[in-house]
């Protein structure tokens, strides 16, 4: 499977593209535009987000972490958080593990 080629990216909400779902692992990809937000929300099991293509802010407690390109990040669980895209199109994929 080609992600990119997969990616829908649409104006009015994130775009989500289903890679794996197994009973141990859930693991998709989420585009967004520029100054497209995926709302707050939190998780419930141990997630890895992995940015491949763009740059995201992710706002957590209060601050904002800066995301580029191949970098990873450790999604707290039960934290209550929500990315902003920065570039024209930005794709990162998240591994949750159940």
């Amino acid at each position: 499977m080609n992600i990119l080629k997969n990616m829908a990216f649409h104006n009015d909400r994130p775009s989500v593209c289903a890679i794996k779902r197994t009973d141990k692992i859930n693991y998709f990809a989420i585009g967004l535009i520029h100054d497209q937000f995926l709302k707050k929300h939190t998780v419930k099991d141990p997630s890895l987000l992995t940015v491949l293509q763009g740059e995201i802010e992710f706002l957590i407690n209060g601050g904002t972490i800066i995301l580029k390109e191949f970098d990873t990040y450790e999604i707290p669980v039960r934290v209550e958080h929500e990315v902003k895209g920065l570039k024209t199109r930005n794709i990162f994929t998240i591994i949750q593990e159940k």
